[in-house]
């Protein structure tokens, strides 16, 4: 009995002396195994590439009694980079009148808001689109529900429109293993643009149509480098450039100190403004007091540019002698005394 009990202690021993060992050794099968299911799993099938869509449809808009029949597309376009890697979709709403039968003849105009980070939208569906967002006029929106009407003031009449919304704004994104952020540089932008406009042209043969591009805010700087990459790069050739709320010296619109161009590039509009809401108790004596549409052809408003700029003046205040300064005339500014007299105080 003693003996059967030495031999159990000694088995005892035996084993929990070898449960180090056998711990690892049971940990390294398990790796074995489960890196042998791996190899045996197929591996993931690789994603379809991205794919391009496209809807049309048919509509019809009067605009001066004529009817103007049009296909309003909805879109998007593939952009790859050199190795042809897919790299972004960018989408585009186009309106292209449906009757037109010689198209080196009918112009086409890219349109696009600024920003940078704003979709075509604001252009869209509140200034050239065929249809429009009503909304009152000089005066907050109202809550909703919002309606969608005709737009009378539509470019349809006179252009093929394309409505293009940059990487990372409204439906364009980009895909694969590029990342919105990758298109978010003036170079980017432009490099991006020029590739959507240069494959639209080609695909829809209006290589001779007349060409415009038209942008808002940050894009009239947009266009400023996209014409001319355009230009140089894809030799595409532009009819016009139009700029709404022109921007293209950013040092324009910041009232930084020892900067005199801000006030004088604004006061022309401050004075559009104060003139349609009948706040200048000194209106131009060519405007009527009472005229139902103050600001009509031009700014009425806006100070004469008879021989030279009423900014001139402005701009050689730092050069002159004071003396001199007093005898600036606040009537240059034909209407608008107490603006001169405050820029006069500002500047001394």
């Amino acid at each position: 009995m003693p003996s059967l009990n030495l031999t159990s202690a000694l088995a005892a021993t035996l084993l929990l002396s070898l449960a180090p060992f056998a711990a690892p050794a049971q940990e390294r099968l398990q790796e074995k195994e489960t890196k042998s299911v791996e190899k045996e799993k197929p591996a993931e099938p690789t994603p379809p590439p991205p794919k391009e869509e496209s809807s049309v449809t048919e509509h019809s808009i009067k605009i001066g009694g004529q009817t103007i029949p049009y296909k309003a597309i909805a879109g998007t376009i593939l952009l790859k980079n050199e190795k042809d890697e897919p790299q972004a979709l960018i989408y585009s709403t186009t309106y292209a009148r449906s009757d037109v039968k010689d198209l080196s003849q009918r112009p086409i105009s890219f349109i696009y808001n600024g920003g940078p980070g704003s979709a075509s939208v604001w252009l869209h569906m509140g200034a050239f689109g065929p249809r429009r967002v009503v909304t009152p006029n000089a005066e907050p929106t109202p809550p909703p529900p919002y309606r969608l009407a005709d737009n009378a003031s539509t470019l349809l009449d006179k252009t093929d429109m394309v409505f293009l919304d940059p990487v990372g704004t409204g439906f364009s994104h980009a895909v694969g293993k590029a990342q919105d952020k990758d298109f978010w540089g003036v170079d980017q932008d432009v490099k991006s643009l020029a590739q959507f406009i240069t494959l639209y042209v080609s695909r829809n043969d209006r290589w001779n149509s007349p060409k415009f591009l038209i942008g808002e805010s940050y894009g009239t700087f947009r266009s400023a480098a996209l014409g001319n990459y355009l230009q140089e790069h894809d030799g595409m050739d532009f009819n016009g450039i139009v700029l709404i709320s022109n921007v293209l010296d950013l040092g324009t619109i910041s009232f930084h100190p020892g900067s005199d161009m801000p006030y004088i590039f604004y006061l022309p509009s401050y004075a559009a403004t104060a003139s349609y809401h009948k706040m200048l108790k000194e209106p131009p004596a060519d405007q009527p007091a009472r005229h139902p549409r103050p600001i009509h052809g031009r700014v009425a408003a806006q100070p004469r540019l008879d021989h030279r700029p009423p900014g001139f003046p402005l701009l050689r205040l730092d050069l002159r002698p004071l003396e001199r300064i007093r005898r600036v005339r606040p009537a240059k500014l034909r209407g608008h005394r107490r603006v001169h007299r405050g820029f006069q105080q500002l500047r001394s």
